[in-house]
């Protein structure tokens, strides 16, 4: 083999790893911004408790959620300009409101339009790294998690609105609620699919799949009743269960 063809050889080489390698970094990437995603929908959930508990642990969760943004923000910079400052006016607002919340109820009309304007920065990062073609495994484990913390916020900010004395929330939570339960069942069935060959994460999705079950009625029954901790805290079990499939 001549000199030449061996040079040609090694920089086809080369340049597939580097391909290979590049893929990866967006294919992690494409997995990560719909945690973020999901990340910011958690604000919502850590705001409206603390709102209602007012206590060191729910101010700690909240803080979390955010440095978790902080961190989750940062991974993006090539893909957009406007999500690190998006993120940021949300956070910020977030942290500065978060003792406030009882005494102006539009804070949560201001934080729902900043958390809509971050939501489309969102979501064009998504397009451009192509994120719902991830594989089949990775996408329905991150849409698991991604719709479980759209539930709760929803649910949360609609519990809030309606028997609480702050906030305001109506149909289109209520909407999406039902859309979004429907949407987590197939998720998970699809989940118990592709880990049909591992036991042991098959075991972590039925525990999921058993919490649904006792969570599911409560948040549909959203007008009739309000549980917002029991939620909360159902939820947060459910978050362990999927981060650690």
């Amino acid at each position: 083999m001549s000199l030449l063809a061996k040079i040609i050889i090694l920089c086809t080489f080369v340049s597939s790893a580097f391909a290979n390698s590049l893929g990866l970094d967006e294919s992690s990437l494409a997995k990560e911004i719909i945690l973020f995603e999901a990340n910011s929908y958690r604000v919502v959930t850590e705001f409206n408790v603390h709102a209602m508990q007012k206590d060191r642990k729910s101010e700690e969760a909240l803080f979390n959620v955010l440095a978790e943004g902080d961190r989750l923000s940062g991974l993006f910079k090539k893909q957009s300009n406007d999500l690190a400052p998006s993120w940021k006016k949300y956070r910020e607002f977030t942290w500065l409101k978060h003792t406030q919340a009882n005494e102006d109820s539009y804070v949560f009309n201001d934080m729902r339009i900043l958390h809509r304007d971050l939501l489309v920065v969102i979501e064009n990062v998504k397009k451009q790294l192509n994120s719902e073609l991830l594989p089949h495994k990775d996408l329905n484990k991150a849409n698991a998690v991604l719709l479980i913390e759209q539930l709760a916020s929803e649910y949360l900010e609609l519990s809030a609105a309606t028997f609480g004395t702050f906030g305001f929330a109506g149909t289109e939570q209520a909407i999406q609620i039902e859309v979004r339960s429907a949407a987590f069942e197939r998720t998970v069935r699809e989940l118990e699919k592709v880990y049909v060959s591992e036991p042991q994460k098959l075991k972590l999705i039925s525990k999921v799949a058993l919490r649904w079950k006792f969570i599911k009625n409560t948040l549909l029954a959203y007008n009739e009743r309000s549980a917002p901790f029991a939620v909360s805290k159902t939820v947060s079990y459910i978050r362990e269960q999927l981060a650690h499939l």
